[in-house]
């Protein structure tokens, strides 16, 4: 008879960890294959590595997919489902490689900027050289951070739309201005719309790139002015056309009816206070539609006051005059340490036509349309084609 064997047995011992040591060797060599040179992997090969190291990915630690990551930005033909997931991927990982990856297309960054967070966002805005469209993803987040980034990145280029967008969201944000002014693609539609919300610098860098005279469109469409002239002014678009151009600021139909008799008729009256139909007045004998007027009289820096002055030829004491009448603070007209100063300063150092060409534009571009443009949008197909109608939007749309 056979006795039981009564031998204490072992138990099974699981208290120790279990180290994978064989999956991190696999993740490292797999990480080492996909970041070889193109000479040394076939592209198929390093394809299927991708695929599996994905997987593998999605469980291992931080410290390897932030290496995997760094050896993928040299790749040029890297696997797109591993690029595209290390991207967005923490910023900690997806930093060095949305910076300095070589192997995106713009789909693949606009599908990132699309998916991801500002943190990423500001790593594709500092990427050495930035594409229209995707520059336009950029602008698009309306992250302010991101845009002021991308400004500054001389090797983005930037889409019209992209220029309108940052003019549009620099009215929160009073220091996107000065970078604006810098930038090559910006029209001067556009800067003669930021006018209105940048500070005194980027006005001045404003008008001296863009205040410009009209002597060669006066030389050429001479002509033209006698030929709408013996047709009475009868087309309105051709009117208001040719009075963006003329040599003439002030209307002077409008002076001959006056009960001021003259621009400097109505000043004197405004001394005693302006109101809806003085200012009205103002704005016929000055040549621009009220409001315009009241635009400029409304500008909270003034130097929009000093434009309007120099442009229907005032002197420099009816500025001034006209400074008091509108209640402005008082200050030094001879330092720009203060309001007026600075608006007598673009007056004294603005040409007459230059200044009128910079008042032509706001007189033309914002209102044209203004009516109900707040209720635009600035995509709409319409103001693409419509150049006044995108700079009144730019203008008045209280949400840019």
């Amino acid at each position: 008879m056979l006795r039981a064997n009564h031998d204490p047995v072992e138990p099974l011992e699981l208290t120790q960890a279990n180290q994978p040591q064989a999956r991190d060797a696999l993740v490292n060599r797999l990480c080492d294959l996909v970041s070889w040179p193109e000479s040394r992997i076939p592209a198929h090969e390093r394809q299927l590595a991708a695929d599996i190291l994905v997987g593998l990915l999605r469980t291992s630690n931080v410290e390897l997919r932030r290496r995997c990551a760094q050896g993928l930005t040299r790749i040029n033909d890297a696997p797109k489902t591993l690029l595209r997931y290390l991207a967005r991927d923490e910023i900690t990982v997806a930093q060095p490689l949305l910076e300095d990856g070589v192997g995106f297309d713009d789909s693949d960054l606009i599908a990132t900027v699309r998916a991801g967070m500002a943190a990423h966002w500001l790593a594709i805005a500092r990427r050495r050289s930035l594409s229209e469209p995707v520059a336009d993803a950029l602008l698009q987040t309306g992250d302010v951070e991101v845009i002021e980034v991308v400004l500054r990145n001389t090797g983005a280029r930037l889409s019209t739309q992209a220029i309108d967008l940052a003019v549009g969201r620099a009215r929160q944000a009073p220091h996107l201005p000065a970078y604006l002014v810098a930038r090559t693609e910006l029209r001067p539609t556009q800067a003669l719309v930021l006018f209105w919300w940048a500070d005194f610098q980027a006005r001045v860098h404003i008008l001296r790139r863009f205040a410009i005279d009209r002597n060669v469109l006066l030389q050429e469409l001479g002509d033209v002015f006698a030929l709408a002239a013996a047709e009475g002014w009868s087309d309105p678009d051709t009117r208001k056309t040719l009075q963006v151009i003329e040599r003439r600021q002030r209307n002077r139909a409008a002076a001959t009816k006056s009960p001021y008799g003259s621009l400097e008729g109505a000043l004197a009256a405004a001394e005693n206070g302006i109101d809806r139909a003085l200012l009205n007045e103002i704005a016929h004998l000055a040549g621009i539609k009220p409001t315009t007027a009241s635009q400029i009289f409304s500008d909270a820096g003034g130097e929009a006051i000093g434009v309007l002055c120099k442009a229907v030829g005032l002197k420099r004491a009816s500025l001034i005059g006209l400074w008091k009448s509108l209640r402005r603070p008082h200050g030094d007209p001879d330092t720009t340490n203060n309001p007026l100063g600075r608006t007598v300063y673009v007056f004294d150092t603005l040409a007459t036509a230059k200044a009128q060409t910079v008042l032509r534009y706001w007189n033309w571009s914002f209102t044209a349309d203004a009516v109900g443009i707040d209720r635009a949008s600035y995509d709409d197909p319409e103001l693409e084609l419509r150049l006044a109608r995108r700079n009144a939007a730019l203008l008045f749309h209280r949400n840019g």
